[in-house]
């Protein structure tokens, strides 16, 4: 099953495995299945998503398209951490808010890990910490949820308790910036 790239040292993913999907975070692969689409039969694996049962479907072939990858390791997750960590310097000139939403909205559908710290950096930037708008707090969850679960899988602690070390983490930079 093609869904992530299969090396010599890393086996080809197999029901039960653990994936990252670049919007949804952490999933399970718990089935595959042959589907005919537009004529042409084409293999399916399904998905759920950890945490919240969502389930996903995607082509098995279209591993580069869904952006499918193995769970991050602690050396990624702690350079990941040091990312959010770094001092959030004030904006250069502040777009409206509409603007900002619709653009950090756009920059965590790209669903590059650097993205998402910066849609958190952005948003904590912007708000001064801890979002007033409904939309701004919607969006700061949509962005630390999927990296919460993933850390929370990774070193085996809390979701919430992920969650925490996200959050604070950026707070903290925002602190440090002011200082």
């Amino acid at each position: 099953m093609p869904v992530a790239t299969a090396s010599a040292d890393t086996p080809a993913p197999k029901i039960d495995d653990v994936l990252t999907h670049p919007v949804h975070g952490p999933v399970r692969i718990v089935s595959q299945c042959t589907r005919t689409v537009r004529g042409v039969e084409k293999q399916y694996v399904d998905l759920v998503v950890i945490g919240d049962e969502m389930r996903i479907s995607v082509p098995a072939d279209g591993k580069d398209v869904v952006g499918l990858r193995p769970l991050l390791a602690e050396a990624e997750i702690v350079e990941m951490i040091a990312q959010l960590s770094e001092p959030i310097p004030a904006p250069e000139k502040k777009a409206s808010w509409a603007h900002r939403i619709k653009s950090l909205q756009m920059q965590l559908q790209t669903g590059r890990l650097t993205d998402r710290v910066e849609v958190i950096r952005s948003i904590v930037r912007d708000s001064g910490g801890t979002p007033s708008s409904l939309a701004e707090r919607n969006l700061l969850k949509q962005a630390i949820d999927p990296l919460a679960s993933e850390i929370a899988i990774a070193r085996s602690v809390s979701r919430a308790d992920a969650q925490e070390l996200l959050q604070s983490t950026a707070e903290n930079a925002l602190e440090v910036a002011a200082a």
